[in-house]
């Protein structure tokens, strides 16, 4: 074997030994990565954006791995998780779901009755009221033998149970021309006594209104400013 030969086994030699150092310091960092992420397990993951009060179905997230340290007790790890419950606000796109993310939907208590009406779809919501809102309802009543023509609340702090799709009714004035609205179901849980005034005031009010209130607000409106009046 001449001094080249001898030269290219040493480099020959030379390459393997480098390759299994690499391949050694390779499986050393692999395994130093492991054992500080640790074991991997099971997490919902949204992979579209949920709204408040909706059902997480199976199209909504998907099940991912990620290093339990990262997870706590609260996080929910499988579909059984979410039976029976609805998002407990707008949930983006990404969130891992965690137990304060999705509660109950809303129910009627026992106490209270279940009622629906149909509410103008422009003046009445607006697609501004969802599931588990509070809104105060406001009815429009025209000048009569009774009082002026004037706007007061009939019911303050009704809980809305579930909010319908927009659907096309038709009706006479009251000069006996035909007119179209669209008008929304709205469904509430009021007590015997709210449920039995929203009824009249459906029946006989001009137009019906909701007022949506912010989050946690229950305050009683004062009775001297449930109405106002026109001249």
């Amino acid at each position: 074997m001449n001094r080249r030969q001898r030269r290219g086994v040493v480099m020959l030699v030379l390459t393997a030994i480098g390759a299994i150092v690499v391949f050694f310091s390779v499986l050393t960092y692999v395994g130093d990565v492991n054992a500080q992420v640790g074991n991997k397990v099971d997490v919902l993951e949204l992979t579209k954006n949920v709204d408040a009060y909706k059902p997480i179905d199976s199209s909504a997230y998907q099940v991912v791995q990620v290093p339990e340290k990262w997870t706590t007790n609260t996080t929910l790890r499988s579909a059984s998780d979410l039976t029976g419950l609805v998002a407990a606000s707008a949930l983006p796109k990404g969130a891992i779901l965690q137990k304060g993310m999705v509660v109950p939907p809303p129910e009627v208590q026992p106490g209270y009755r279940e009622i629906a009406i149909i509410v103008d779809a422009e003046t009445g919501v607006a697609g501004k009221i969802k599931p588990g809102d509070h809104v105060d309802i406001i009815a429009t009543v025209a000048k009569d033998d009774s009082g002026p023509a004037r706007a007061e609340i009939w019911v303050s702090n009704a809980l809305v149970l579930e909010v319908g799709t927009v659907t096309q009714s038709g009706g006479s004035d009251n000069a006996g021309n035909f007119q179209s609205t669209s008008g929304v179901p709205v469904t509430f849980a009021l007590t015997s006594q709210d449920a039995l005034r929203l009824a009249y005031v459906e029946s006989f009010s001009v137009k019906l209104r909701l007022a949506l209130r912010g989050a946690g607000d229950d305050t009683q409106v004062p009775p001297d400013r449930q109405v106002y009046e026109g001249s």
